[in-house]
């Protein structure tokens, strides 16, 4: 017999109502899974933007995603400075300690907005520190998901976080800040070491010496001697200079080589992919890969699903019944998010964390058209052919706004072609004057950052509202609805009855 052998099922049926602002990762769920449970997780959400007078031109994008947080998750980012912190074994023996792995603590807005209802200790309102943890660990697992040098979350924090950018500049353009050498068959020279003269001319056979003499030295002038006159000196046109270059054999390029570098290429990318697949212990997962080893999985949070749905490109009528406001419309501010999942078994189990936000369009509307705004050339294809290194892309090809100074600054390096690959752009033409009243209630937009830094993959902190009546007020109501059926190892003792009078008073067991 097995304790980890499932016998008995648990449900969890959760439905919360509340608010929150755009531009925020909202955390509205957290559903626990004990060790050695699994089974399946149903969740749908329910968006409702505050009325917006008029018509939105751009899209307004709700975005729903779930998170499983493994518990040696929690306990890394709990110890970050502990040895082996949120290794699998080295959390057996804490468990098997006897002490509490994760301890209750006051409630804070995570638990709130997650639906914890909290339990009284003492006259205190107290939660499980956990949910904490494991928000904090989905974020910054969504976070390098994202750019893998994001900013990252600490165990104390306890408040929602800003958003995460759809699609960086990066993703938008498959650049790259800095391309790495080892792509695209890259191969090694070394020059060789020798005496290169310098090509003298040809009427002359001699080559004068060229003489370098340092010091003062007195010069006569019409009207006596100084000390601090200039006088100019002339240097021989033949002299024999020589380029001396380091190195102690000539550089060879054979077959192998070649051959060698196409490897390189493979196995490169191939350590590139497991570092955007796992963005929280990418780089250790490759080093232990080189070596045939592997990485516990078990302190690595997974996503369980990530949906999303566009808000305000219909149009309704402003009034629930026929009068004389009935040609009045409004744009449409209500969707809804679900999905069905599997829970997956684990030995220790985790929280999962599910999250929603409401993001503005996300655009580069500055951006310059790649053709129209650029001279129109005939195309040399064979030259296309061969252009296979990082081609730069500079500042005045993303933004028509940018300083004079910083036209030419190379901001990444992309493919060739890669801006007329696709070309998006939302927004106001150009015609409109963007600063009235009406064009700032049919366009919300955020710009991309042009750079990808730990800092710029996140929203700002006060995302402007100014579309909605109050620019201040959490602007999207949202209902969100779960239900989890896990079979479990969980033993279920039997249900006690009420008291039965008839069986003492009648002596029914003669006892």
């Amino acid at each position: 017999m097995s304790y980890q052998t499932k016998r008995n099922v648990r449900r969890e049926a959760r439905t919360l109502m509340g608010r929150f602002k755009a531009g925020k990762l909202a955390p509205v769920m957290a559903v626990p899974v004990k060790g050695s449970e699994g089974g399946m997780l149903s969740q749908s959400v329910s968006f409702e933007l505050d009325p917006i007078a008029g018509r939105m031109a751009t899209p307004i994008t709700a975005e729903m995603c779930a998170v499983f947080v493994p518990v040696q998750a929690c306990d890394a980012l709990k110890n970050p400075e502990a040895d082996y912190a949120g290794m699998t074994e080295i959390v057996r023996e804490k468990l098997l300690s006897g002490n509490p792995l994760f301890v209750l603590e006051p409630e804070t807005d995570v638990s709130k907005r997650c639906g914890v209802n909290p339990r009284r200790n003492n006259g205190l309102m107290r939660v499980n520190e956990i949910v904490r943890l494991a928000h904090n660990c989905a974020v910054n697992f969504l976070r390098r998901r994202r750019y893998v040098d994001a900013v990252q979350l600490t165990a104390a924090n306890h408040s929602t976080t800003p958003a995460i950018l759809s699609q960086t500049v990066l993703d938008r353009f498959n650049g790259a800040l800095d391309p790495d050498p080892n792509v695209n068959g890259a191969v090694q020279l070394s020059m060789p070491d020798m005496r290169l003269p310098v090509a003298s001319d040809a009427e002359k056979a001699v080559t004068a010496p060229l003489t370098v003499k340092r010091g003062n030295e007195n010069r006569r002038l019409d009207a006596g001697i100084s000390r601090l006159a200039a006088a100019e000196v002339a240097a021989a046109t033949d002299a024999a200079l020589y380029a001396v270059f380091g190195g102690r054999e000539a550089g060879n390029v054979s077959l192998t080589d070649f051959y060698n570098a196409q490897k390189m290429d493979e196995l490169t990318r191939v350590m590139r992919k497991i570092c955007d697949d796992n963005p929280e212990y990418g780089e250790e997962m490759v080093l232990r890969w080189a070596h045939g080893l592997s990485v516990d999985p078990g302190r690595v949070p997974f996503l369980l699903a990530e949906k999303s749905v566009v808000l305000g490109r219909q149009i309704i009528g402003a009034t629930d019944t026929a009068g004389v406001e009935d040609g009045v419309k409004r744009s449409d501010m209500a969707a809804q998010l679900s999905f069905t999942v599997p829970i997956p078994t684990t030995e220790l189990g985790g929280i999962i964390v599910t999250f929603a936000c409401i993001k503005p369009d996300e655009t580069l509307s500055s951006q310059p058209h790649p053709i129209l705004a650029d001279h129109w050339r005939l195309d040399n294809f064979v030259a296309d052919e061969l252009a296979l290194d990082p081609q730069p892309v500079m500042a005045r090809e993303l933004d028509y706004k940018v300083a004079q100074a910083n036209e030419t600054t190379v901001v990444f390096y992309t493919g060739l072609n890669e801006l007329k690959k696709t070309y998006v752009s939302y927004g106001l033409c150009r015609a409109l004057d963007p600063n009235t009243v009406e064009s700032k209630n049919a366009v919300w937009q955020l710009e991309v950052p042009l750079s990808v830094t730990p800092e710029t993959v996140l929203y700002p902190a006060d995302l402007p509202q100014y579309p909605f009546a109050d620019q201040q007020a959490e602007v999207c109501t949202y209902v969100v609805q779960s239900t989890a059926v896990m079979p479990t190892p969980m033993i279920f003792g039997p249900s006690p009855v009420e008291q039965l009078a008839v069986i003492e008073t009648e002596d029914l067991f003669e006892d």
